[in-house]
């Protein structure tokens, strides 16, 4: 339990000049049940995260990951260069290791963000306990662990996991660093250089240098601890820019070729862009950082994320203690929470380009929240309830199994498909709100093996997913059927001259195909449907009149 027989929710904080080997000797701070709990938790949110992690074939984004691991092999390494190499290499070596067993190449490809994401209790736990206690933060870790927004993101080839992984040890040790006596020069030095290396491998996860700056700012407007009247003042070390510089280099190569540089200055301009468009309820919007920040996906798109896809219970607890950070603003452990929420939900709410995977870095903070939210319930129980000891250990004890094995059981419940996972406020609304990230190309796999075992020799093929039709293809040797964007300027579906079989996936609707779409579906006939939970997550039709 996550609660001990005897509770006292005043417990010390962690000494912010002792290392985490001297923590975990010490059981005074750091018992070796906090070790026991925090090794529980791992395992079980690996056991999430990997659990039938190959059931839903590859997205478009995760075939980009394999091209630019063949690209690695052939010792090219600016492949894919709009993204940073650290998360390719680790997935070069998973797939190496794995590539050839009885492994498929879906979970080898996700693999280390199954890993990374399981670790991510450990950074959020030590960030949490260290702003508030360990119980706080064990409850955070916790929410993490089993929650399935978070599950959702770590089982998918994409950067968001290692940055978050990094982005959390970055924080706790600059935190550490700052808790620490000035004239402790030693301590404050590693805990500044391990802080740094953790951002400069931030960096190399993912091109997101606002979590540097927010960070920054942060300490900037508080001081995480009171200095001593006799107590120098003490300046962050050059040690630690320098470490991020080192650490971004070593795990990132690439960034000092120029045509990397080149390619990402096209990337950055939007001139690589071949469809636009992000169906959002059921209307299609532009979806580009351009259109920031009132002519793109609207703003309220992740207030609608959090009001229907957090599970109630973690929502309700994120609300409460939401409510008792907004009243204690100016204590730095609440100031904390509260200031990286508001600092991700205004500035990405108000950017034109949005998707539910960035919300991955959002979900710490609205876990830290939820779990001062729960703790604030029971301090409010052992203040005003005028029951025995053993009553209120058996209440704490329950409102924690509650409150962390309902959303472990509604994760339980939603594998393998977990990011359809919608709560009661929008049960009859799942793949509606949000079709392209909920199904994530979920149901294509097995719609392009439909045509590979129908389609007779050299038809043509349409879809919207080149990388994934291109990779699937290869796999079931059907390298003869023709394949073809159905939002490239040069097709038209009004004009073919043989057989041809469309996949549509409501998700993948753009303003380059919305006409051709609608053409197919209203002129051919739709000979395949797959279901992903009793919904449509890909259609086939074929070019015979209905």
């Amino acid at each position: 339990m996550l609660i001990p027989p005897a509770i006292n929710m005043n417990l010390p904080e962690l000494a912010p000049e002792t290392s985490v080997a001297e923590l975990a000797a010490t059981d005074r701070r750091f018992s070796w049940s906090v070790l026991a709990m925090l090794a529980m938790l791992v395992i079980v949110g690996f056991a999430f995260r990997v659990s039938n992690l190959g059931a839903i074939g590859f997205a478009e984004d995760e075939v980009n990951k394999v091209e630019a691991v063949r690209a690695y092999q052939r010792g090219d390494i600016t492949a894919n260069a709009e993204h940073p190499m650290l998360m390719k290499a680790l997935m070069f070596v998973s797939l190496g290791a794995l590539g050839g067993s009885n492994v498929s190449d879906e979970f080898a490809l996700r693999l280390p963000n199954g890993i990374f994401g399981a670790l991510t209790v450990i950074p959020l736990f030590l960030l949490t306990a260290a702003f508030f206690e360990r119980w706080t933060g064990l409850l955070a870790a916790a929410f993490w662990a089993v929650g399935i927004n978070a599950i959702s993101f770590n089982r998918i080839g994409k950067e968001d996991t290692l940055l978050v992984f990094f982005m959390l040890f970055a924080f706790y040790f600059y935190l550490r660093a700052k808790q620490t006596d000035t004239r402790k020069v030693a301590v404050r030095k590693r805990n500044y250089l391990l802080s740094g290396s953790s951002f400069g491998l931030m960096l190399a996860s993912k091109y997101f240098p606002h979590y540097f700056g927010l960070n920054a700012l942060y300490h900037h407007n508080f001081h995480v601890r009171k200095r001593l009247p006799d107590e120098p003042a003490g300046k962050t070390p050059n040690l630690f820019y320098l470490a991020i510089l080192i650490a971004f280099i070593i795990a990132n190569p690439p960034v000092l070729l120029p045509q990397v540089w080149e390619y990402l200055n096209a990337y950055m301009g939007e001139k690589l862009l071949v469809h636009t468009g992000y169906l959002f309820a059921g209307r299609l919007y532009k979806n580009n950082v351009s259109r920031s920040p009132f002519w793109g996906t609207p703003v309220y798109f992740y207030l609608v994320f959090m009001a229907i896809k957090i599970p109630l219970l973690v929502l309700a607890s994120f609300l409460v203690g939401l409510a008792v950070s907004l009243k204690r603003w100016r204590q730095p452990a609440y100031a904390f929470g509260l200031f990286m929420f508001l600092l991700w939900i205004v500035p990405y709410s108000l950017t034109g380009a949005k998707w539910l995977r960035y919300t991955l870095s959002l979900m710490p903070f609205v876990y830290m929240l939820a779990s001062v939210g729960v703790v604030e319930l029971l301090r409010l129980v052992n203040r005003h309830a005028r029951i025995a000891t053993w009553v209120r250990t058996v209440i704490a004890v329950v409102t924690v199994v509650i409150f962390i094995g309902a959303p472990a059981w509604i994760a339980y419940s939603a594998g393998p498909h977990y990011a359809l996972y919608t709560n009661k406020l929008g049960a009859d609304k799942v793949g509606y709100f949000f079709p392209h990230d909920e199904f994530y190309d979920d149901g294509l796999r097995e719609a392009i093996k439909f045509v590979c075992d129908t389609a007779p020799e050299a038809a043509l093929i349409a879809h919207e997913t080149p990388g994934v039709t291109h990779f699937y293809l290869e796999k079931f040797a059907r390298t003869d059927l023709n394949s073809k964007p159905i939002s490239a300027p040069d097709f038209d579906p009004t004009k073919l001259s043989g057989p041809a079989y469309f996949i549509i996936q409501r998700g993948r609707t753009y303003f380059e195909n919305r006409d051709k779409l609608a053409f197919v579906e209203t002129n051919f006939r739709k000979i395949h449907e797959v279901s992903v939970n009793g919904l449509t997550a890909a259609e086939v039709f074929v070019n015979q009149p209905k």
